[in-house]
């Protein structure tokens, strides 16, 4: 941009400049440069800090004894985030010993105990084989939904038109 705003006559405006107080190039450059130095510094010293600490950590880690195995065990590649265990079985105190019979013995405890004859308790709560339970509870929605019918004509699906010939019909299919 010129800053030469003469006239062909030689008159000038001294209302058309520029502002003199803007940044200029060079410090634009100057800020750069101490962003940079500042960025590599704080850099340098988080590498010196966290050789340090693990200068520290190994000083302060036991001696293994000599006579312990280095046993690598592999790893699985469902546990990612965990040290390495063996999977068969888990170290000592183990709270079940035999964890695949005791499921199979939960479910056939819960299994039993839905298929059961029914009985009822102390309290008065009657206890019925889940087959049952879920065809008394289909016989109440249904009634219900029949209620529902009844009550609001227009819930319910579209009544035929019944012929001449299928009246029983008809009348069953609309009572089911």
């Amino acid at each position: 941009m010129a800053t030469d705003h003469t006239h062909e006559h030689g008159n000038t405006n001294p209302s058309v400049t520029y502002d003199k107080s803007d940044l200029s190039a060079g410090g634009i450059l100057i800020f750069f440069s101490v962003m940079i130095v500042f960025f590599v510094a704080m850099s340098l010293a988080a590498l010196g800090l966290w050789v340090g600490l693990n200068k520290v950590a190994d000083k302060h880690d036991p001696e293994p004894s000599p006579l312990v195995k280095d046993v690598v065990t592999p790893r699985s590649q469902v546990l990612m985030n965990t040290a390495n265990v063996k999977l068969q079985k888990f170290p000592e105190p183990r709270l079940q010993h035999d964890d695949a019979g005791d499921m199979e013995r939960f479910q056939l405890q819960q299994a039993a105990e839905l298929m059961t004859e029914p009985w009822q308790d102390q309290q008065g709560k009657v206890h019925l084989p889940i087959d049952r339970a879920m065809q008394l509870t289909l016989g109440r929605l249904n009634a219900r939904h029949a209620a529902a019918i009844e009550n609001y004509p227009g819930a319910g699906p579209a009544k035929a038109e019944v012929s001449a010939e299928e009246p029983a019909e008809a009348a069953a299919a609309e009572h089911e």
